[in-house]
């Protein structure tokens, strides 16, 4: 199938997307292969009448759309055992919408239960096996369907540290992805997400040519969201890589597709700290001011306590306000920790020992690295990050610390952090 045939499928399918989000369009027969599905698309008359087919669908697409959330709190409500079974003898389970609806509530808990995220992806894929084709337009969407829950299982592995099984499983969604190939928005999300595995793995050319796919079919997709979450992913990927330049660079380029408030305040957390950290913090000053509003429409503890840190690190690069940095440096790293985001606690902690390391000042870095460790632990602070403290420690007690050291701390936490949000 080329690019051209998968464009004109992904039209067909936004269409029913709109009325029922990613409801699948209808337009084939059960047991017709995904070329017979796609082959009337390039008729332009059949092409229309299958437009009007999406739309003549709207009533049932909405229902189950509205049904969707009970059906799901029913299945979550059962024991876990139960679950699948009950899938497999209740029809009122058997749909793409219910899938897909399980998977948008998958990809919002990955990030804070990666437990609970691995169990929604799990039952998704049981409801696609499920499902019916003649329902929701032939075997290929499901397929499709399939591989993207697969993926999103991988996801839940890797941000669970579990880095072998997540390759395991991404290697079966590629199998299966042969079956698929006629939605490109749900290929482009399976690139996306295995690309945030091969950077873990470090395998960074293979991470960026995933990128590259992604932000191609986004981009023809005229999908603004998904285009500026690939390009924030790339810019970690650049950060890992300490290419800064091309980290900042590639922030800018995110910052027009970034509308909703909450991605756009995610693009520019990101970028006011790469300009801090690459030697422009005038630049991150700037860009800190005009970004403040993002950052006071959320109350919650973790935007808060990332706004202060960005505060103390913009005060520290610019070296006029020491004193200001250390007190906001502190109060985010503590704040950070008290709320459960560790390796954000970890980094923000090794900001403000940076300020007595550049100054040489050892009995200081040691004094505030064992006040930190002593509320990383009361905290339960992830063990890479508390290593990574130790480290500094360390080098503290040899009076041998300096900013390379800091460094290399901040790039153990780095290497093993659980991104939270939209920074994975």
């Amino acid at each position: 199938m080329d690019l051209q045939d998968r464009r004109r499928g992904a039209l067909a399918r936004a269409l029913a997307r709109k009325l029922g989000e990613q409801a699948p369009l209808e337009i084939g027969g059960a047991g017709e292969s995904s070329d017979a599905e796609w082959s009337v698309l390039d008729d332009p008359q059949a092409f229309e009448s299958s437009i009007e087919k999406a739309l003549s669908q709207s009533g049932r697409i909405v229902e189950e759309r509205t049904e969707a959330p009970g059906l799901l709190a029913a299945l979550l409500a059962l024991p876990v055992s139960e679950r699948e079974t009950a899938v497999v003898l209740e029809p009122r389970y058997q749909s793409y919408t219910l899938a897909s609806y399980t998977l948008e509530r998958c990809s919002k808990a990955v990030f804070h239960d990666p437990a609970l995220a691995r169990e929604l992806a799990r039952l998704a894929r049981a409801i696609v096996l499920q499902t019916d084709p003649w329902s929701c337009g032939g075997s290929a969407a499901l397929a499709d369907l399939e591989v993207y829950a697969l993926a999103m299982e991988a996801n839940a592995l890797r941000l669970a540290g579990e880095l072998r099984q997540s390759l395991t499983l991404f290697l079966e969604a590629r199998d299966l992805q042969e079956r698929g190939g006629a939605d490109p928005d749900l290929a482009a999300r399976t690139d996306l997400l295995e690309a945030s595995l091969r950077r873990d793995l470090r395998q960074f050319p293979a991470a960026l040519s995933l990128l590259s796919r992604a932000e191609s079919m986004f981009s023809a997709l005229r999908d603004g969201e998904q285009t500026a979450r690939t390009l924030i992913n790339r810019a970690n990927l650049f950060l890992e890589t300490h290419d800064l330049d091309r980290a900042v660079a590639t922030l800018k380029r995110a910052l027009p597709f970034a509308q909703d408030p909450w991605l756009a305040l995610c693009v520019r957390h990101n970028l006011i700290s790469a300009l801090a950290g690459c030697g422009h913090a005038r630049e991150a000053a700037e860009l800190y001011e005009q970004s403040r509003s993002f950052y006071l429409q959320s109350s919650d503890p973790a935007t808060a306590s990332r706004r202060i840190w960005m505060e103390g690190l913009i005060a520290r690069e610019l070296g006029e306000d020491l004193d200001t940095a250390r007190i906001k440096l502190a109060e985010a790293a503590e704040s950070l920790a008290r709320h459960g985001y560790s390796f954000e606690a970890a980094l923000a902690g090794l900001d403000l020992v940076a300020v007595y390391a550049k100054q040489g000042d050892s009995a200081e870095v040691l004094r505030v690295a064992l006040r930190l460790l002593n509320l990383f632990q009361m905290h339960d602070v992830h063990p890479e990050a508390l290593a990574a403290l130790r480290m500094v420690q360390e080098a503290a007690e040899r009076e041998a610390v300096n900013l390379a050291v800091v460094s290399r701390a901040a790039d153990m936490v780095r290497a093993n952090q659980v991104r939270d949000d939209l920074t994975a």
